[in-house]
């Protein structure tokens, strides 16, 4: 009986490492390029059954990932890595029974070059910022932006900005890692306000019912919108109502608008100041010009000697400069004009032949 018994005994000890396991791992810090990594071994031997203890008596590293365990031996380990990135590193442990196991891991070391574009438009259009940062290793980054007008933005990657007014910004872009590796970049950033538009018309926008009115848009644009869906820099006019025009210029608008009245007859005589009577049949009479919306009217006429010279109940726009059946010698004439609705209308008109 005690033959049997130390066979027993003997088999059971000499089973290597039966329900035991190695567990190989380790522990490293993330570091900006330039930065040392520390690598600490985590490796253990579980026991799920009686049996003598192994234990761990070799480790090795290998750092530079090619295969070899010959950077070290400690179970604390230190690395300078030269480029940035993921690196390849391993651990192998043996154990006194004969067991042994590696691992390996990515290892990042950081490092970053913040990059942006923009696409800068108008002041009433957004600024979108495209960020194109340079990574290496931790995809993690944080992002800080200054506007270059009192604003800041955090947290986002690729913003959007409004500027309240027109003008270059000098817009920077910090990136960084949650374990350092800060940087910055800058650039101006131009922000372009509406382009003025300026109009040109042919005559009084408020006109008399039958006429028309041309409106012209003044300068040079990429392009140009009115309120009558045209997109000629000229229109014509005939109603009234409201108008306006929309005009582009490197991507931003600039608008202006008008009114036009039309009335059965005009606001005012239109009374030429100038009229040359020298037979030519042009500009030969003294005219007002839109005499027959104020009809009849009391004109009359003096020199600079207070002298009457033309008078006329009711005038048709049929003075010739002359007076006593002689013309007048080129000068400058007073007139007083008095018409149906009773206004007074005076000033000066030149003879010039």
């Amino acid at each position: 009986m005690r033959k049997i018994l130390l066979a027993i005994i003997v088999l059971t000890w000499f089973l290597p490492s039966l329900g035991q396991e190695l567990v190989v791992n380790f522990t490293f810090d993330t570091v900006c390029l330039g930065g040392i990594t520390h690598f600490t071994s985590k490796c253990t031997i579980s026991d799920t059954a009686v049996q003598p203890r192994d234990s761990i008596v070799s480790l090795a590293w290998d750092l530079d990932g090619n295969g070899k365990f010959n950077d070290g031996n400690d179970s604390v380990n230190t690395a300078n890595f030269q480029s940035p990135g993921l690196h390849n590193v391993g651990l192998k442990a043996i154990t006194k029974n004969g067991l042994a196991k590696a691992l390996y891991k990515l290892v990042p070391v950081d490092f970053l070059t913040p990059l942006f574009t923009s696409s800068s438009g108008c002041v009433q259009e957004p600024a979108r910022f495209s960020n194109q940062t340079l990574i290496h290793g931790d995809t993690t980054v944080h992002y800080f932006w200054r506007f270059g007008d009192g604003t800041t933005l955090s947290g986002v990657k690729n913003p959007v900005h409004f500027y309240p007014d027109s003008g270059t910004f000098h817009v920077t872009l910090v990136a960084g890692f949650l374990v350092g590796c800060e940087d910055s970049v800058s650039h101006s950033v131009y922000v372009a306000g509406p382009p003025a538009v300026v109009l040109d018309f042919s005559r009084d926008t408020v006109m008399r019912k039958g006429d028309s009115l041309f409106v012209s848009v003044q300068g040079t644009y990429d392009s140009i919108r009115w309120s009558t869906k045209e997109t000629t820099y000229t229109i014509l006019v005939t109603k009234a109502g409201h108008y306006s025009v929309e005009a582009f210029k490197f991507s931003c608008s600039g608008q202006e608008g008008f009114n036009v009245t039309v009335t059965e007859r005009g606001p005012e005589p239109v009374i030429s100041n100038l009229f040359t009577p020298n037979g030519d049949g042009y500009n030969d009479r003294w005219e007002i010009l839109n005499l027959s919306d104020f009809k009849p009217c009391q004109v009359n006429v003096y020199n600079r000697y207070g002298i009457e010279v033309f008078s006329s109940g009711d005038y048709r726009n049929d003075w010739d400069g002359s007076f006593n059946g002689k013309q007048l010698a080129n000068d400058t004439y007073y007139y007083f004009v008095r018409c149906f609705n009773q206004n007074l209308y005076k000033g000066n008109v030149n003879i010039l032949k």
